[in-house]
């Protein structure tokens, strides 16, 4: 079995204009909400053996807030080609041929990407939450898919789709706003 966890980035901020996208922040909104995403994690105990994330600011900062509900010792590759990665097929190559070998990876990434990546990997059915894939990946949004495979070199098909959560699906968190 191997299991793909797709996690938008939380929401960014757009307040400095000068600041080059990669570099845009988090909102106090994107901290609590990427907050929310970590304890959903944590409950459906939904731990990463390896997490690869964008480099950009907003990915490591959703990173930095999940990271306190995932078990010690996971291992985090930033990798630049997902900052940039449009539809996500060369992610879905570099899974595949990467030589990766662990059981459940998390990408930490942005929109297009997992969206269409959601999209092209998860098997539609009616009560699962694909429909609401289609319509729309909100930032923070989370989607966690099993394969009935034991090596990412075969994956060839889609998987069950587990779970699709978005932030203002799940409880508010207690934190301090700016």
């Amino acid at each position: 079995m191997r299991k793909l966890t797709l996690l938008r980035h939380a929401k960014s901020s757009w307040a400095d204009p000068a600041s080059a996208d990669i570099e845009r922040p988090l909102t106090s909104r994107g901290r609590r909400d990427a907050l929310k995403i970590g304890t959903f994690i944590a409950e459906k105990k939904l731990f990463p053996d390896l997490i690869l994330c964008s480099p950009s600011h907003r990915t490591r900062e959703t990173l930095a807030q999940i990271k306190p509900f995932l078990p010690d010792g996971v291992e985090i590759d930033i990798e630049r080609e997902i900052y940039s990665a449009g539809q996500g097929s060369g992610l879905v190559a570099q899974l595949k041929s990467s030589g990766i070998e662990d059981e459940h990876v998390m990408i930490v990434g942005h929109n297009p990407t997992m969206q269409q990546l959601a999209l092209d990997l998860a098997k539609p059915s009616p009560d699962n939450g694909y429909s609401q894939i289609e319509k729309k990946y909100p930032t923070g949004a989370l989607t966690h898919i099993e394969f009935d495979i034991t090596d990412w070199r075969d994956l060839k098909g889609r998987g069950r789709l587990v779970h699709f959560v978005t932030p203002k699906m799940l409880a508010p968190v207690d934190m301090e706003t700016d």
